[in-house]
């Protein structure tokens, strides 16, 4: 299907003011509609506009929460009163209003208020808005950060969700989308510590894997985890890995808290472009389908034909999270999704051995 063989991708990194009350929606929303406007700026050969450059820009991707902010203490009240959007809402109409303007597709990521089975639920809704302003897409963080998110897994409703969108099947909890520029699947923040989800991806033919996030310090040395996985992702699905970041922000956190490190790599797990400094910016680099294609079909270190997954599913044959945890209610407070017990679990069945000293909080 795609149109585009040869296009320039953009990693956006945005500064946030974390949301203390609605009008700051719009206050995030107003720079990145002005980013957008600039983004041609941006490229190697930049042309100061949309059209003429030998890479058009086709793919503009944004951070986790990009309009809204996130803060791990916040009360389930303040999210419900002040942060979910209705996906599509007015918030996202803008963003499609600039997509049809430059022939652009946007991806973003949200906190969207449920609209399909309980008012309550909050979702974290990652979205992609084809150059007709419509959404084409939409992935629902399936590896939610239990430390400190409310916003809930499919997997946390999976009978009911399953039944709404096709059925348990990997598309229904990993949607791969053909377009213009390829096959485009996306992940989350938290996801990317799971290789399981990206593979869900790569299996299904996933030419570009959207990975944003936003919080230090895995981003930064020593650490350097955000690279790490987005340059795996890559070379093991043999794809692309956009990872859109912060570049700072504005709350009570300290501003470094969002580190840049926006970065693009190519399927050769190469680092094609990384902000490599906090602050407002983006980054670009050329995709090229026909190069990635042809890669794909050389068989040497082809990983995903070489799976040996007769084997492999013995690794999940047992439930370890379990699914449908929120059929019933909405979760309120972060104490409803502590993974203790099934840490407890590994260690009564001594796959983990207990430390001589045991914390307060795990007895």
């Amino acid at each position: 299907m795609a149109k585009y063989d040869i296009f320039t991708a953009v990693a956006l990194q945005n500064e946030i003011k974390v949301i203390e009350e609605r009008s700051d929606l719009q206050k995030n929303l107003d720079r990145v509609l002005k980013l957008i406007d600039y983004a041609p700026q941006s490229q190697v050969a930049a042309r100061g506009s949309y059209e003429g450059s030998w890479a058009p820009i086709k793919l503009i991707s944004a951070a986790e929460f990009f309009i809204q902010g996130h803060d791990g203490g916040w009360p389930y009240e303040h999210y419900i009163k002040n942060v979910v959007v209705d996906l599509p809402g007015p918030e996202i109409d803008q963003i499609a209003k600039k997509c049809k303007e430059y022939g652009i597709y946007f991806a973003g990521c949200v906190l969207e208020r449920d609209q399909e089975f309980n008012d309550g639920i909050i979702w974290n809704t990652q979205f992609i808005i084809d150059p007709k302003g419509e959404i084409i897409h939409k992935y629902r963080k399936f590896a939610n950060a239990i430390h400190f998110e409310l916003n809930i897994s499919p997997h946390d409703i999976k009978d009911k969700y399953a039944e709404k969108h096709g059925g348990d099947q990997l598309s229904t909890w990993f949607p791969v989308t053909d377009t213009e520029i390829g096959k485009i699947g996306t992940i989350t923040c938290m996801d990317g510590h799971f290789p399981e989800n990206a593979r869900a991806l790569g299996i299904q033919g996933a030419e570009i894997i959207l990975h944003p996030l936003f919080a230090a310090p895995i981003m930064t040395k020593p650490l350097d985890i955000w690279q790490t996985l987005n340059r795996a992702r890559a070379w093991e699905n043999i794809c692309y890995v956009v990872g859109a970041s912060w570049g700072e922000i504005q709350g009570n956190r300290q501003k470094t808290f969002a580190p840049g490190q926006a970065m693009i790599v190519d399927y050769n797990g190469v680092v094609q472009a990384l902000a490599d400094y906090p602050g407002e910016g983006m980054v670009t680099a050329t995709i090229n389908l026909e190069e990635l294609r042809r890669r794909r079909l050389d068989p040497s270190r082809n990983f995903p034909t070489q799976l040996r997954t007769d084997v492999y599913r013995q690794i999940y044959e047992q439930e370890i999270y379990p699914a449908n945890m929120f059929l019933d209610h909405v979760p309120t407070t972060r104490k409803e999704r502590e993974s203790v017990p099934i840490i407890k679990q590994f260690v009564e069945k001594g796959i983990y051995v207990l430390p001589e000293k045991v914390p307060d909080w795990y007895k």
